[in-house]
């Protein structure tokens, strides 16, 4: 902290004297000028006014200060992503430390066609890292991301639980009667006064919509738009996990889906104990339920103090300003899903008068990841210029990379130790051998499991799918059986790929299983 305020020509006194000129002595505000002593003798940190007080007068990012201390804010949403909800949720897609190395590649040379299917490493080699805020900036414009929850009956079987749905805003009412039948209608996330939902659509008469199940046609639900039911966008891509999903029957409306009895979408929070409790009631949680996920979140970051019991949970929604702790704001946010700066705003903290600067990378922690890359360097310098045309082109059609879940790659692809050698592009096969891999992109394998699985599922979309390895270097995508040394891959009924047998080991072989698929739905 000496460093860092050095930079800037201060001292600690310097800072505790303007702190208490600009916000009065007796403020919370106040940076006390004794701070080095307590940050030494009793491991307590700067509260959170204290924190926008330091970035006040140095001129630095918040976030950047809240990291010096060991919070860093891009991990809220991977915690937010790990924890199993029965509703539907919006992710925090924000990436707040701009300035962070990412990981990124170059095109590698490609003689020929562009195969359908091929390992990603066969496209792309790794470059020099780039900064988050260039990434950012070749997006086209911003999406929604929500995670689908284990109760949410409108969205199967179409989308799973714990698939991870992005949403485009842009004009989604003129989507509404999209399809000649409702099978091949959008879907789209809808919010109402229970949460968040989603579902397909019906266009009713006088301003009314209706939720529309295939799965439970007593989950049908007729609403007034904009008064009980708001359209957020359309669903237009979906990752979607392909293992540990639930092969049993789906949730009923009890398990936290919306009911017939739905109540008006909630105004706006005015203050912090209103945003806490409607937003814990939205995410279907009861104060018990709550502690004990803050209790799963202290043990995963090693730190008692982001644990909440019930009581105070309960006392926190009568509250107008911050909890003491900062630990206990993150608690909060990735409890009941408040983006970071959302819950700030609901304090009635001066977000305006906060630094706009990044600390430097040496007195941060923010590290170059290049030791973290598996790919050989490229010769050049890390280009983006087009060599395959497939890079160039993959951003400008997805439009935004969803940088926000760099952290959760192990856990989105369902691999302990996730490296770019376990995804494949599968964005070239135009006869996909599984419904699933329409207009998918990516996917991921899980290159340890070398025998098809035997499925129960009575569903296509349910069993296990496969990449397949044939002896002239393609590669085939589908369900596949392993019987008397014969690997068969199977279709699917409509589709354009016909069965296939080969020879195990001699014609074929299995490469791996599919654990994630990046899908387009639009």
């Amino acid at each position: 902290m000496r460093e860092i305020l050095s930079t800037r020509g201060l001292t600690l006194y310097n800072v505790s004297r303007q702190s208490a000129e600009i916000f009065k002595r007796s403020s919370q505000f106040y940076v006390p000028h004794n701070l080095y002593y307590d940050l030494a003798h009793t491991l307590s940190v700067p509260t959170i006014y204290q924190m926008l007080a330091l970035s006040h007068i140095t001129d630095y990012r918040l976030s950047d200060w809240l990291a010096v201390f060991g919070f860093a804010l891009d991990q809220i949403s991977r915690l937010r992503l790990l924890v199993p909800r029965q509703r539907t949720t919006l992710l925090d897609s924000t990436v707040y430390d701009i300035d962070a190395w990412v990981p990124w590649f170059a095109e590698r040379p490609v003689t020929g066609p562009m195969p359908p299917i091929a390992p990603l490493g066969q496209l792309l080699a790794s470059a020099k890292p780039r900064r988050a805020k260039e990434l950012l900036s070749l997006g086209k414009k911003k999406f929604l991301y929500g995670r689908v929850g284990e109760g949410d009956v409108h969205a199967f079987p179409q989308l799973v639980p714990g698939s991870i749905v992005r949403v485009d805003e842009r004009n989604p009412q003129e989507l509404l009667t999209c399809g000649k039948n409702i099978a091949e209608r959008p879907f789209f996330l809808v919010e109402h006064g229970l949460g968040l939902t989603c579902s397909q659509l019906v266009a009713l008469e006088k301003g009314r919509i209706m939720l529309h199940s295939l799965q439970d046609p007593c989950a049908q639900v007729e609403l007034r738009l904009d008064k009980d039911v708001r359209i957020l966008g359309v669903i237009d891509a979906e990752i979607r996990p392909m293992t540990g999903r639930r092969s049993k029957q789906m949730p009923s409306r009890s398990a936290g889906s919306p009911k017939p009895s739905f109540v008006p979408i909630p105004n706006p929070h005015s203050n912090l104990g209103n945003l806490l409790r409607s937003s814990r009631l939205r995410a279907g949680l009861s104060f018990r339920e709550a502690s004990g996920m803050s209790r799963w979140i202290s043990d995963t970051l090693s730190d008692e103090l982001y644990f909440t019991a019930p009581s105070t949970l309960s006392d926190y929604e009568t509250l107008s300003g911050p909890p003491r702790h900062i630990q206990k704001i993150i608690t909060l946010c990735v409890l009941y899903c408040i983006d970071f700066e959302e819950f700030l705003q609901a304090c009635g903290l001066p977000l305006d008068q906060i630094g706009h600067e990044a600390i430097p990378d040496q007195l941060i922690p923010r590290r170059s990841p290049d030791r973290s890359l598996r790919l050989p360097m490229t010769d050049g310098q890390g280009s983006m210029g087009e060599q395959n045309g497939f890079l160039v082109p993959l951003i400008m059609q997805w439009e935004e990379i969803p940088l926000f879940l760099r952290h959760s790659v192990n856990e989105l692809a369902s691999l302990r130790n996730f490296s770019l050698s376990d995804v494949y592009w599968v964005g070239g096969n135009e006869t996909p051998a599984h419904p699933l891999l329409i207009k998918a992109t990516f996917v991921a394998v899980n290159r340890r499991i070398k025998k098809p699985a035997k499925s129960t599922a009575s569903t296509v979309c349910e069993q296990p799918i496969c990449l397949i390895l044939k002896r002239d270097g393609s590669y085939l995508c589908g369900r596949c059986a392993l019987h008397l040394e014969n690997l068969t891959v199977h279709g699917y009924p409509g589709g354009p790929f016909c069965t296939q047998q080969f020879r195990n080991g001699i014609d074929a072989e299995v490469v791996g299983q599919v654990t994630t698929i990046l899908r387009r739905l639009r």
